[in-house]
């Protein structure tokens, strides 16, 4: 019995020690426009003016939804981890619950989120209502 106990502690703690930490990132909740993405493997870039209606919207229950004028296109989990890449303390962000990391950089109010490969594509939003 205590060897069962000792074993059910030892999963306990190597689990929790291998666990990335999910963070609270202040400011991020609330509606973001898209205003820009860059990059790809063929270098198109997209400028996108104020109203646009491609928002992002992230809710304190780490639920996010994605519109396109009105339309909501996509819902689900969010989550942010912290991360050491590209520099130390940086962030990441995960949609729904998939392993695919994207950086992500909150600034005031604007938000960008990427890939660090070299066809990746680059969103930059600004912050609309909170």
């Amino acid at each position: 019995m205590q060897m069962k106990n000792l074993l059910i502690i030892l999963l306990a703690i190597i689990s929790l020690v291998s666990c990335k930490k999910v963070v609270l990132t202040p400011g991020l909740i609330g509606k973001w426009e898209l205003r820009s993405k860059l990059g790809s493997i063929i270098g198109f870039d997209s400028v996108f003016t104020a109203g646009n209606g491609r928002v992002l919207e992230f809710r304190g229950d780490s639920t996010y939804l994605q519109y396109n004028k009105g339309r909501l296109l996509q819902q689900g989990k969010y989550h942010i981890i912290n991360t050491n890449y590209p520099s130390a303390n940086s962030l990441s962000i995960t949609f729904d619950n998939g392993d695919y990391q994207q950086y992500l950089n909150l600034t005031g109010t604007n938000l960008q989120i990427g890939m660090d490969a070299n066809d990746g594509v680059e969103s930059h939003y600004q912050k609309i209502a909170n």
